[in-house]
């Protein structure tokens, strides 16, 4: 498989761009793109990595993952600064918005509806509506067998917007 589409990669991590809206199937998207040992990656995966003694700071310096804004107090993010993924293999929330993560370095923006997050808001889980961007892979672009389907969780908090 190309390893041009990715971006960035990170274990078993992977970054690649879409040009999808929330209605559209981003699942489909990252078979197509990198083949059918990835999915899209779950926000669960990130928290098993983290879990097992993986580095927060390790994950973002790698993924090339950028701060969502400028300064805290923005209300509107920095174009292409979350990246799609699912939660409990789920695409949405409450309809149509989308499940992203962004890097908010403990400061959360004020209107940011934050369903989960990471060390105090080192990366949080969010929602939202829009087209293009990234999306978060999990898997072996050179496998052929698909990864384990993620562990499903409850979220604890939601918390801003």
């Amino acid at each position: 498989m190309s390893k041009r589409k990715i971006a960035a990669s990170f274990k078993n991590f992977h970054v690649i761009a879409h040009d999808l809206d929330e209605t559209e199937d981003l699942k489909a998207e990252c078979k197509e793109q990198l083949g059918e040992g990835v999915r899209l990656a779950d926000w669960n995966d990130i928290l098993t990595y983290i879990e097992a003694g993986g580095s927060v700071q390790e994950f973002i310096e790698t993924l090339k993952i950028p701060l969502e804004y400028v300064h805290p107090d923005d209300m509107d993010p920095i174009p292409n600064t979350a990246y799609r993924i699912s939660m409990n293999g789920e695409l949405h929330w409450n309809g149509d918005r989308h499940y992203f993560f962004a890097r908010h370095d403990h400061k959360l923006r004020g209107d940011f509806l934050a369903h989960d997050d990471i060390d105090d808001y080192h990366l949080s889980l969010g929602s939202w509506f829009g087209k293009g961007g990234y999306a978060l892979l999990f898997g072996d672009p050179d496998s052929t067998v698909a990864p384990p389907e993620p562990e499903i969780r409850e979220l604890e908090q939601a918390s801003g917007g």
